[in-house]
C-alpha cells in the first residue's frame, strides 16, 4: 500500500466517522443528549481548545454523565472503529 492509498483510506475513515456521529446525534435527539451528556464549559481551561466550531455546535456532544451516555459513546466509538477496520482491510 503506497502513501496515496493510505491518505485516501484515512480520508474515508474521517468522513465515515463524521457520518456515524451525525446519524447517532439525530437518533439520540436533543432532549436525550441534554440528559446524557454534559457540554464543555467555555470558562474553564484554555479558550481555544474549549470553543466549538460548526461541527461541534450542530452535533452538540460533550462528556457522558449517565450510563446511557456512556453506552451511546461506547457504541459510537465501536461503530467508528469497525468502519475504520473495514476500510483498511478492503
Amino acid at each position: 500500500m503506497d502513501d496515496a492509498e493510505i491518505v485516501r483510506r484515512l480520508f474515508f475513515s474521517l468522513i465515515s466517522a463524521l457520518c456515524i456521529v451525525f446519524i447517532a446525534s439525530v437518533f439520540i435527539g436533543p432532549q436525550n443528549k441534554a440528559k446524557w451528556f454534559k457540554l464543555r464549559d467555555m470558562r474553564k481551561g484554555f479558550w481555544f481548545f474549549n470553543r466549538r466550531g460548526f461541527l461541534g455546535e450542530s452535533l452538540r456532544f460533550g462528556w457522558p454523565r449517565t450510563k446511557e451516555g456512556f453506552g451511546a459513546a461506547g457504541a459510537i466509538v465501536a461503530a467508528v472503529a469497525l468502519t475504520t477496520f473495514i476500510i483498511f482491510i478492503i
